[in-house]
């Protein structure tokens, strides 16, 4: 009982952190500046990690404040349901509407989150294989542009054919991961943030980055999207390639962790003044339990459990400022987010604390 000590106090420090940012905001917490959050009305592409927070606490105490918090934020986000140029539906539907399904049981969030698929699968382009990312961000054309982040968006079209929607959906997941497994891994089991296509053949043009240190880098979040990614679709749909993918990818991260074991933003950003990403911690623990539960292989139970007690007793918040978890990097190269909190951070702690402490069975 001792050993485990540290998740009940990591998980009820991070519940109450969570309740004093719905004291000081009613709109979606996205990243903090100077321990302040930076709020959107809409969500943006985050609004989901905070409703998922908040239905996490719901789950775990059953208090009827947080149930209620997390429904407001859910039903803000339903019309966004058909949104036609966003590839990060999954991010804002799974932890939201399909969350908030599977504890209710009300059905409008199901057939929200089914209609986001559709939306999701409608930005497939056939001719490049790839559904691009980032269709309403900025000025520049991302028409052929593909994120690592999109993996982690796709389990929701695996979802929603699982509860009926048109089995087509499924050729879109094929696909975009087939394109993104020739393109996006390097041999060592590194990953392209980016990786850009023509967007009307399909032609490979070539890796780049936009929130990493470079081209050829490795940033340490899309690392993580990429473990956690593949290993959530290879666990919904039994396929041994997504497994193996995760695996590589899992290799890589953990041969370049540093022995505090809190990722920097970038493994290729090397000293002791480079800021770390806490986000890429919690988003990888994530990816190695699911692995764990496929594999029964206790060495990623305790690469997970090593990932969360170090950013427990790191990056765990205990103040009353800023986020559930510390010393985040949002957006170094743009300025944004260095060395704060996250919303998205603080989702995949919290969720895989709670993960972490079923499968030690408590």
């Amino acid at each position: 009982m001792y050993a485990n000590t540290w998740m009940d106090e990591a998980i009820a420090k991070a519940i109450r952190r969570a309740r004093g940012i719905a004291r000081e905001t009613t709109d979606f917490p996205h990243i903090t500046d100077n321990g302040v959050w930076q709020c959107t009305r809409d969500g943006v592409w985050t609004g989901g990690f905070w409703a998922g927070v908040l239905w996490l606490g719901y789950e775990k105490e059953g208090a009827s404040d947080l149930r209620r918090l997390a429904a407001e934020a859910t039903d803000r986000l339903l019309p966004r349901s058909a949104d036609t140029h966003n590839h990060d539906l999954g991010f804002m539907f799974v932890p939201s509407a399909v969350k908030g399904w599977r504890l209710t049981g009300e059905d409008r969030y199901r057939q929200a989150a089914i209609e986001a698929a559709s939306a999701l699968a409608d930005q497939f382009n056939p001719k490049a294989g790839v559904i691009p990312g980032w269709g309403f961000f900025g000025k520049q054309d991302w028409s052929g542009s593909v994120l690592i982040d999109t993996l982690m968006n796709l389990p929701l079209l695996v979802w929603a054919v699982q509860q009926g929607a048109a089995p087509k959906l499924m050729d879109i997941v094929d696909a975009h991961v087939a394109r993104t497994l020739d393109h996006h891994f390097r041999p060592d089991g590194s990953v392209y943030h980016v990786y850009k296509f023509e967007a009307s053949t399909g032609a490979a043009l070539g890796g780049d980055t936009y929130q990493g240190l470079g081209p050829e880098s490795s940033w340490a979040r899309g690392q993580a999207w990429a473990i956690t990614g593949l290993a959530i679709l290879a666990r919904m749909t039994g396929d041994l390639r997504l497994r193996a993918a995760s695996e590589k990818a899992a290799g890589y991260f953990l041969s370049r962790l540093p022995a505090d074991g809190v990722p920097p933003w970038d493994f290729s950003a090397e000293g002791p003044s480079e800021p770390k990403d806490s986000s890429a911690g919690a988003i990888a623990s994530y990816g190695f339990l699911k692995l764990y539960a496929m594999t029964n292989d206790r060495s990623h139970f305790g690469t997970a459990t090593r990932l969360l007690q170090s950013l427990a007793l790191t990056c765990g918040n205990g103040s009353d400022s800023g986020g559930l978890l510390l010393h985040a990097t949002a957006d170094l190269p743009h300025g944004l987010g260095v060395d704060g909190s996250t919303i998205y951070g603080d989702y995949y702690y919290l969720k895989s604390l709670m993960a972490l402490q079923r499968l030690s069975g408590m």
